[in-house]
């Protein structure tokens, strides 16, 4: 991982070198939440748990997190976990915030407890698949509406993505991220749906297509590899689901399309550091609720349910 490592030691010195410009990023990015206009949301504590939903629908585009710069630092973490179109509406911190409003406006109500109500709703990638995401809205006694979290489900149990395309179809869509340019992430979760069930893609063209396409890619990949560390490590406090959608994307391209040639791409000391880093981090952790886990993940990949304690 020493590219992207070696990004983020230049990242650091430019810092240093430039004081203050870790503080006008801070202070641009607060601007930005500020401008949304996200506060003053509130509902008459006195009312009905059906009235206070629909108040706090009626209000989405006005529930913002308790600071701006909480919202900022939310906005930026969890900007992949929305689908790519969701991303593209806008700078990150706006798009985040507009994919929220529409959760609550327009999602599933999926209950509410303890002063959270929590809303869920689909956002659709190509290929078939679907991304369902989850806000969770704290009402205060005062009846003030706060944005605790928004991005994949946490609080109520869900399937993140469903795939109802063929393997062709998220192979072709893989191809076509790569190809354009697009957003590696979402080409390696179109990767790592090819190995769901489903009618064989049997399509050696666009498999040694996809191939040479990752290898020209060698620097997306690597910090793919980084990214998927950085979820270990966040795995504490903001569980494991990245982490382990991230390492089963990339089992399925090492042994599903690059083979032994995935070491010439990346480094399998990393990898070895990777799966270390996963077993130290989740041995104190539970596995995830069956449901979040996508339907038909081979069962080799240890890290959705390690540590086996039946």
């Amino acid at each position: 991982m020493s590219d992207d490592r070696d990004s983020a030691r230049l990242a650091a010195d430019l810092f240093s070198a430039d004081p203050g410009a870790l503080s006008r990023r801070l202070d641009a990015d607060v601007a930005e939440v500020r401008s949304l206009g996200r506060e003053g949301a509130r509902v008459d504590p006195a009312a009905s748990p059906e009235e206070t939903v629909a108040a706090v629908r009626a209000q989405a585009g006005r529930i913002g997190f308790r600071s701006p710069t909480e919202a900022a630092a939310a906005s930026l973490r969890r900007l992949h976990e929305l689908a790519v179109r969701e991303r593209a509406a806008g700078p990150p911190i706006t798009a985040y915030h507009a994919a929220a409003t529409a959760t609550i406006a327009r999602g599933r109500f999926r209950g509410g407890a303890d002063g959270r109500l929590v809303f869920h709703h689909d956002f659709a990638e190509p290929a078939g698949t679907t991304v369902t995401l989850e806000a969770a809205v704290r009402v205060d006694g005062d009846g003030a509406l706060w944005l605790e979290s928004f991005g994949w489900p946490a609080h109520v149990p869900a399937p993140v993505y469903t795939f109802a395309g063929t393997e062709r179809d998220r192979l072709a869509q893989a191809v076509a991220d790569l190809r354009g340019d697009g957003p590696f992430d979402r080409a390696m979760l179109m990767v790592f749906a090819t190995a769901l069930p489903g009618p064989p893609a049997a399509d050696p063209d666009l498999r040694a297509e996809l191939v040479d396409l990752v290898a020209g890619r060698r620097r997306d990949l690597a910090g793919y590899l980084v990214q998927t560390e950085n979820q270990a490590l966040a795995a504490p406090a903001h569980g494991r689901f990245g982490a382990c959608l991230y390492r089963s994307a990339l089992e399925t391209l090492f042994e599903g399309y690059l083979g032994g040639a995935a070491f010439r791409l990346v480094d399998v000391d990393d990898v070895t550091e990777l799966d270390d880093e996963l077993r130290r981090v989740l041995a104190d952790s539970d596995p995830p609720p069956k449901e979040t886990i996508p339907s038909g993940t081979p069962l080799h990949h240890w890290w959705w349910t390690f540590p086996d304690r039946t």
